[in-house]
């Protein structure tokens, strides 16, 4: 029998410093006071799992919110790298009237920040480490606690049909909400979507 192995991927606790569409850091903290939320979706995950971070400050509090369990932390799991916009806001970047960043949204799969790294650079590892993740924990429940632009790759894995290009652009128009939950199961060399931005 081919063995399931469930991926329970959570979006990190919001960040405050990102309301004003600020970018945040590697070192942004994680507003994790709301507990009924994190009770609330504590009790829909399984209770036997590996647990498995990003290495950013949002998720590993995020995970220490949630669990007493260590997570395992995964460099290839952080949010897509922004570099010389990070720290800035939207708006402003967008205001200034800053050539590259108005030209980066008519092709945000493909075109990288500068010092950053394109959304399709970012699928690569990402896919990477999740085929690594179900090839050793083949069977397991797998907790994973990243970011929306992590959850959108491992959707745009899951989405990929054989022999073509996986569909990064369709997956950048998923919603993924701070405390959400998406559930997608590795089944062999396939995938199953069981749920996408479930909120408790």
């Amino acid at each position: 029998m081919t063995p399931i192995t469930r991926f329970w991927w959570l979006r990190h606790a919001p960040v405050p410093t990102s309301a004003d569409g600020t970018i945040p850091d590697i070192g942004a903290d994680a507003d994790i006071s709301d507990l009924l939320r994190a009770q609330a979706l504590r009790r829909t995950l399984p209770d036997r799992a590996l647990w498995i971070s990003s290495p950013t400050l949002r998720a590993r509090q995020t995970v220490k919110a949630l669990t007493h369990t260590r997570p395992l932390v995964l460099d290839a799991l952080a949010e897509q790298d922004f570099g010389a916009w990070t720290g800035q806001r939207h708006s402003d970047l967008w205001e200034r009237g800053d050539a590259g960043y108005r030209a980066f949204w008519a092709d945000p799969v493909n075109l990288a920040p500068p010092g950053g790294e394109s959304f399709a650079e970012q699928f690569r590892r990402t896919a990477t480490a999740i085929g690594a993740l179900a090839q050793d924990h083949a069977g397991l429940d797998l907790i994973v606690v990243a970011h929306a632009g992590t959850v959108r790759a491992a959707l745009a894995l899951a989405l990929t049909e054989t022999g073509t290009p996986p569909p990064l652009k369709a997956a950048q128009s998923f919603t993924i909400d701070p405390w959400s939950l998406t559930r997608i199961d590795a089944i062999g060399p396939g995938w199953r979507i069981d749920g996408v931005n479930r909120r408790t």
